[in-house]
């Protein structure tokens, strides 16, 4: 299976190939041995090269929203539809929510100017608070719900401008 991995901006490819009872995963030249167990629905416990890891997944189409230590990790299946619709590893203006859950914190707004990392909202859902973070350095260009409203799984929250990479002259 392949997928795009999302992160800081950019897109990675992503080769995921069952070896038995559990998955290589291959990003870049690097590979790791991934096995997976529900211990609820939503919710695994992944073993990533003998180290197990608590998280909960969301799917929604295409893509597989993994939450782990407070920070969203998306996956978009390669067959699916281009984000952005543009170059290869660019990644799409829309930042959509993960989870379906209640707004209950507003970290930005229109004109904002934001780093990557930086939290632009926190979606409270199943007695949990996931934060919605930068994907990059950039300014928001429009936010699209307020404290209060509630939000489904893949609506756009967030339109953001990627802020241009400086070239350095020498």
């Amino acid at each position: 299976m392949e997928f795009q991995y999302e992160y800081a901006g950019k897109s990675y490819p992503v080769n995921m190939k069952r070896d038995g009872d559990h998955f290589t995963a291959t990003i870049g030249e690097k590979e790791y041995k991934v096995s997976s167990k529900e211990i609820k629905p939503g919710f695994f416990v992944l073993n990533i090269d003998g180290k197990p890891v608590k998280v909960s997944i969301a799917s929604e189409g295409n893509q597989r929203h993994i939450f782990h230590a407070g920070a969203v990790y998306r996956f978009t299946r390669q067959e699916g539809r281009k984000r952005g619709g543009g170059q290869d590893g660019e990644i799409s203006p829309e930042i959509t929510s993960p989870i379906s859950g209640k707004l209950v914190k507003v970290d930005s707004s229109g004109g904002q100017e934001v780093e990557a990392g930086q939290s632009l909202m926190t979606i409270e859902a199943m007695k949990m608070e996931y934060q919605i973070k930068a994907p990059y350095d950039g300014k928001v260009e429009n936010v699209n719900f307020k404290e209060g409203d509630q939000v489904d799984i893949g609506v756009v929250l967030i339109v953001m401008e990627k802020k241009e990479e400086e070239v350095k002259e020498e």
